[in-house]
């Protein structure tokens, strides 16, 4: 199947404003805009990955990842403005297993999740982390996206996090999205973060 056209969604996705998503306090765990730290001082800076180097799929949900404060703040124009870019990209029920994921988050986090502005040309660690988590949920690697989401969540979190992922990547797959460019699942653009994180020395890298 041909992957959508990004223009049309692109357009119904556009941020009102380009400001950082803000920082504060969500259910005890605190999201913050702005760029990463990038690891321990002395280690070599990580090259950040960006945005136009993700497929269509991805650039949706990293989106829809950034708007995610204000949705689980009841923010009506955000949800109306997540609702028509997930119409207009055909996945529409993508919306309720996101906001559940974000929620989970918002709650289980055992450390602040940095979540850049939606319009930021590089992603920050842990959008590559939710990412990665969600494409590995599509393709039907449930143990990695945990286990992705257990150096975010705790366990419990990572574990109902990770099942609400998979119903966003069904609602992606039944629209014809596909956030992997390879065979096996990976997102090609996110492979230098993994293979030089700690997640590699925990054995994940191997099934990423």
């Amino acid at each position: 199947m041909q992957e959508k056209n990004p223009n049309r969604a692109a357009e119904a996705a556009r941020p009102v404003s380009g400001g950082p998503v803000s920082g504060g306090t969500v259910s005890g765990s605190t999201v913050s805009g702005g760029t990463a730290a990038g690891g321990e001082i002395g280690a070599p800076a990580l090259r950040e990955p960006r945005l136009r180097d993700l497929r269509f799929a991805g650039q949706l949900a990293l989106w829809s990842f950034r708007q995610g404060l204000h949705l689980i703040l009841g923010e009506e124009a955000a949800r109306r403005r997540i609702q028509e870019a997930l119409a207009v990209a055909e996945v529409p029920r993508a919306l309720a297993p996101l906001e559940t994921f974000l929620r989970i988050a918002a709650a289980g986090a055992h450390r602040p999740v940095e979540m850049r502005s939606p319009c930021a040309m590089t992603l920050g660690r842990d959008e590559a982390l939710m990412l990665r988590s969600l494409a590995a949920c599509q393709a039907g690697q449930g143990t990695l996206a945990r286990g992705l989401l257990e150096t975010l969540l705790d366990v419990p979190a990572a574990r109902a996090g990770a099942a609400a992922l998979g119903h966003v990547a069904d609602a992606f797959s039944l629209g014809g999205l596909r956030l992997a460019d390879t065979d096996c699942g990976r997102l090609s653009a996110l492979d230098h973060v993994f293979a030089q994180s700690p997640l590699a020395e925990a054995g994940l890298s191997r099934l990423h």
